[in-house]
C-alpha cells in the first residue's frame, strides 16, 4: 500500500474488502493499521467502523443518488462515496473538507473520472438531507440499518423489543473491565480509576464489572499489567455467578479462546481444576497470555471435542460451553456483522452448536452442571437449539436462571443489548440427572 495514502482511502481499502468478503474488520483492519503509524488511527475506525455501522442508512441514500450502479470494479469509488456520506450525516467534519477531500481522492485512486460523480452526489445529499431522512424513515432496513434477514429474525422472535435491540445495536459500545475480585474489590478499583483521572460506573449486574464512562488505552488503566482487571463486557462476567461453583471442581471451558471466561472462573473461584480448550491453534496463545497476566493457571488444550480429544468421559463436573455463533448481540463492538452475517450462515452455525452440545454432554460426570452459552439474540442459536436438546437426551434436566432485566425463555435466558450496559447475550443452565427414573 502506497506510503502516501491518507486516512480516507485506508478506509476505502479496507471497506473494500468488508464488502468483497475477503475477511473481518477487525482482521483486515489490525495489523496493516498498526504498520502504518503515519496514519490517525482514531479517525481510520471511526470511519471504517462508522460505515459499516450505518451501511444499510447509506447505502439506500447511495442507490437513490445515483443515476445507476456502479461497476464491480469500481467498489473503491463507491467506498468512497459512502465514506463521503458518512461523513456529511455522522461526524463533526465540515461539510466542505467532507466534500473535496472525498472527491480529491479519486485522483489518488487513479480514477479521476469519478471526481465529478462525487461531488454530484454528497452535494446533493447536502441538498436533500432532509427529505432523504424522510424516505430513510419509511423504510426500516434503512432507518435501522440492518439487513432485512435480520430484521425480519428479531422482529419474529422478539416483536415488543426488536426495534430498541436495534437501536442499541447501532450505539457505541462502552468499554466493560472485570475486576480481579481475589486482588481487589470493584468498589477500591473505582477509587483507583478517580485517583487517575479516569471517570467510571459500577456495573448493574456483575460485581465484578466497571464501566468506563469513555474507552481508553489498557495501559492507563491502573494495575492492568499486575493484573488487577481486564476487558470484559458485563454480560460475559455472568459465567462465574449463574451455576454453582466451589474449590476443586474440574471445569471444561470448551471454547475458552481468547481466555476471559476462563479467567474469570479462576479469579472469582481460588481452587478450581480448569481445563481451557479451543480448537484453533492460532488462538491458544491468547489464552496463555491472559493466564499468565493474571497469574492464573490452567491446563491449555487445542482440540476439539467433536473430533478424537484426550478427555475421559464423565470427567468434568462443570462444563461451560460458550459456542460459535452469530454475534448478533455484540454488533454495536462488531458492525461488520451486518454485513458478513447471512440465514444461510446461522442455519450452518446451529448445526455446529448442536454437535457441540452433544459432544460435551458425555464429558459431564452424573449431578453435573453445564452452562451453555452464546452472544447471539437469535432464539434458533439459544432457546430453540437447547429445548431440541433436551428433548433428545432425557438425563438433562433445565435448570432456572435470574438475571435482572433478562428475557425468560422456554429454556434459558436471553440478555438484550442496552445502550451504556451490556452485550446482548443469552444462557442456559442444564444439570445431568444422578439417575433416570
Amino acid at each position: 500500500m502506497s506510503k502516501a495514502i491518507n486516512e480516507r482511502l485506508f478506509a476505502v481499502s479496507i471497506l473494500c474488502d468488508i464488502l468483497q468478503q475477503r475477511g473481518s474488520l477487525a482482521g483486515v483492519l489490525g495489523s496493516p493499521l498498526k504498520s502504518r503509524p503515519d496514519l490517525n488511527a482514531a479517525l481510520v475506525q471511526e470511519l471504517c467502523y462508522g460505515v459499516c455501522r450505518w451501511y444499510h442508512r447509506l447505502h439506500g441514500t447511495a442507490q437513490i443518488l445515483l443515476e445507476k450502479p456502479l461497476r464491480n470494479k469500481d467498489t473503491d469509488i463507491y467506498c468512497l462515496i459512502l465514506l463521503g456520506l458518512y461523513q456529511l450525516s455522522f461526524t463533526r467534519i465540515a461539510t466542505h473538507a467532507a466534500i473535496n477531500e472525498t472527491v480529491s481522492d479519486a485522483d489518488l485512486l487513479g480514477k479521476p473520472w469519478a471526481k465529478s460523480l462525487i461531488n454530484a452526489v454528497l452535494r446533493e445529499a447536502q441538498r436533500k438531507h432532509d427529505e432523504l431522512l424522510i424516505l430513510a424513515e419509511k423504510d426500516y432496513v434503512s432507518w435501522y440499518s440492518h439487513p432485512g434477514w435480520l430484521l425480519n429474525c428479531l422482529k419474529k422472535d422478539w416483536p415488543a423489543d426488536y426495534r430498541s435491540i436495534m437501536d442499541a445495536n447501532n450505539a457505541r459500545a462502552p468499554m466493560t473491565l472485570r475486576v480481579n475480585t481475589s486482588k481487589i474489590q470493584a468498589t477500591a478499583y473505582l477509587e483507583l480509576l478517580l485517583q487517575a483521572g479516569i471517570g467510571a460506573q459500577p456495573g448493574l449486574l456483575a460485581v465484578s464489572a466497571v464501566i468506563l464512562d469513555s474507552p481508553c488505552d489498557v495501559h492507563r488503566l491502573p494495575g492492568f499489567a499486575d493484573g488487577l482487571v481486564s476487558v470484559q463486557d458485563e454480560a460475559s462476567q455472568l459465567v462465574t455467578t449463574l451455576w454453582p461453583l466451589t474449590s476443586g471442581l474440574n471445569v471444561l471451558d470448551a471454547c475458552a479462546a481468547p481466555g476471559g471466561k476462563t479467567c474469570a472462573l479462576l479469579e472469582a473461584v481460588p481452587g478450581l481444576f480448569v481445563t481451557a480448550m479451543d480448537n484453533e491453534a492460532r488462538r491458544i496463545p491468547r489464552i496463555i497470555e491472559n493466564l499468565d497476566r493474571l497469574g492464573l493457571d490452567a491446563r491449555v488444550i487445542c482440540g476439539d471435542i467433536c473430533t478424537a480429544v484426550p478427555l475421559e468421559p464423565a470427567s468434568f463436573d462443570r462444563i461451560l460451553l460458550d459456542v460459535p455463533c452469530s454475534a448478533t448481540g455484540v454488533i454495536r463492538r462488531h458492525p461488520d456483522i451486518k454485513l458478513l452475517r447471512s440465514e444461510a450462515e446461522v442455519k450452518r452455525l446451529t448445526e455446529t452448536q448442536a454437535a457441540l452440545l452433544q459432544a460435551a454432554w458425555p464429558l459431564l460426570s452424573p449431578g453435573g452442571y453445564l452452562l451453555y452459552s452464546t452472544c447471539s439474540l437469535l432464539k434458533a442459536e439459544n432457546s430453540v437449539q437447547i429445548g431440541i436438546f433436551v428433548a433428545q437426551n432425557q438425563d438433562a434436566e433445565p435448570q432456572p436462571l435470574t438475571i435482572p432485566g433478562s428475557k425468560a425463555c422456554d429454556f434459558g435466558i436471553q440478555l438484550h443489548p442496552q445502550t451504556g450496559q451490556q452485550d446482548g447475550f443469552y444462557y442456559a443452565l442444564l444439570r445431568k440427572r444422578t439417575a433416570l427414573g
